[in-house]
Parts: C-alpha cells; sequence; structure tokens
C-alpha cells in the first residue's frame, strides 16, 4: 500500500492520487451479462441544458494541497462541471468523497451526451423530413 504514486514523475504526496505523464489505460466491465433494469436516460436534452460547462480557477489552499501549480496536472485556470449540478441530473456520475468534497465521474457524462446527440439527430432527420 503506498499514499500516492507517481508513474514518470513524482508522487503528488496526496494520499491516493496517482499521476503519470502518459496515458492510463483502464476498462470497465460494460457486458451486458453483468447488467439489469436497462433504459436509456430519459430526457438527455433536459439533462444537459441544466449543466454548465465551466472555465475557473482554483482556489490557493486547493493548489497548495495538491503540491502546488506545476502546470501539467494543477493549474490555475481549469475547465470542469459542477459536482453539485450533474449530481441533480445524474447522481450516478457524482461521488462524495471522505472530506465530504464532491468528484464528477467524467467518464459516466459520456452516456449523456450520446442519448444528447441522439436525440438532436433525430430533431434534424425531423425538420429535414418536414422541408422536403
Amino acid at each position: 500500500q503506498l499514499d500516492s504514486l507517481g508513474i514518470g514523475t513524482a508522487a503528488s504526496g496526496t494520499t491516493g492520487e496517482i499521476r503519470a505523464t502518459n496515458d492510463v489505460t483502464a476498462f470497465y466491465s460494460s457486458d451486458i451479462a453483468l447488467k439489469e433494469n436497462i433504459v436509456n436516460i430519459p430526457d438527455p436534452l433536459e439533462a444537459l441544458k441544466k449543466l454548465n460547462g465551466v472555465l475557473f480557477d482554483w482556489k490557493k489552499d486547493y493548489i497548495d494541497s495538491r503540491g502546488g501549480e506545476d502546470g501539467y496536472f494543477v493549474r490555475k485556470k481549469d475547465v470542469g462541471v459542477i459536482a453539485q449540478e450533474v449530481e441533480k441530473v445524474l447522481p450516478e456520475a457524482v461521488a462524495q468523497r471522505k472530506d465530504g468534497i464532491k468528484a464528477v465521474k467524467y467518464d459516466r457524462l459520456t452516456c449523456l451526451l450520446i442519448e444528447a446527440v441522439k436525440k438532436l439527430s433525430e430533431k434534424v432527420e425531423t425538420l429535414s423530413k418536414e422541408k422536403n
């Protein structure tokens, strides 16, 4: 057991953090054989409208707790979403850490985007047919 791990870089010193300077390859079990009660995400466009992609600055104490700004892993200016907004529309994509801070499982947002694109495609097809 390690507190933190650095692959190709120094460990951050933050317990539970892994940093790597190259790709991190991971796979999630997604086989239908492991799933039940499967339904498409309802109203994906409405859910997506409730989320905001934001540009923001991390607070100094957060940057300091992560080992300081390094321009690679930790930068003052960043981009993302707000966990509390995501939690309202897709709670499965948010986890709360032991310290009470909420974290977004960004990979889980992909399924919402897939369903939203499908709905938009349907709307475009319908509008195209109405014009012809």
